[in-house]
């Protein structure tokens, strides 16, 4: 079988929204804890974001990051991270076999 694609950049069927190029971050490595959210790192906000982190992400134009994300997302309650920090639950995190702080 043999298959042929041919595109014509001024045939436009409709614009293409930019959040298709979106992103997500993923509990993979220090994507989040030690990566992004890092409370008392020196570029750290109030929140515990890193400043430097956000400005590199920024530079990168991404249009949507979508947290939480990738195979984290799929055995996440979201409700798990809301209200006060040190109320929220600890749980044994499945797919990368950590514990979730929240």
């Amino acid at each position: 079988m043999k298959a042929a694609l041919h595109l014509y950049k001024e045939n436009v069927v409709s614009p293409v929204d930019k959040r298709i190029f979106g992103s997500f971050i993923e509990h993979l490595g220090r994507a989040v804890y030690g990566g992004i959210y890092e409370p008392g790192h020196p570029t750290a906000d109030e929140e515990g974001f890193r400043g430097d982190v956000l400005k590199l992400i920024k530079e990168l134009n991404v249009p949507i990051v979508r947290y939480p994300g990738g195979n984290f997302v799929s055995g996440y309650n979201w409700e798990d991270g809301t209200g006060p920090k040190d109320k929220r639950p600890r749980r044994l995190e499945l797919a990368w076999k950590t514990i979730e702080t929240n």
